[in-house]
């Protein structure tokens, strides 16, 4: 919602809690920019990957995406 994302800017809100972002190297995210930057741009402690995937990780590359969560959930 850009009106929600840009009102919390405005405020200066920002994400506190750890973030982890994962994308698809043949999605969106890869074509749109650093999606690490963006993010970074929003939350305070931001750690991501590319999956050699598309838009879906969970379906296309789910023992990559597992991995991730895990070493995310267990740091």
């Amino acid at each position: 919602d850009p009106a929600a994302d840009a009102e919390d800017r405005k405020a200066g809100r920002r994400l506190a809690c750890p973030t982890l972002v994962l994308w698809g190297t043949d999605g969106t995210p890869a074509k749109k920019g650093d999606p690490l930057t963006i993010w970074r741009d929003w939350a305070d402690d931001v750690e991501g990957q590319a999956i050699d995937a598309g838009h879906f990780l969970v379906e296309e590359a789910p023992e990559e995406t597992l991995a991730a969560l895990i070493r995310f959930f267990d740091a």
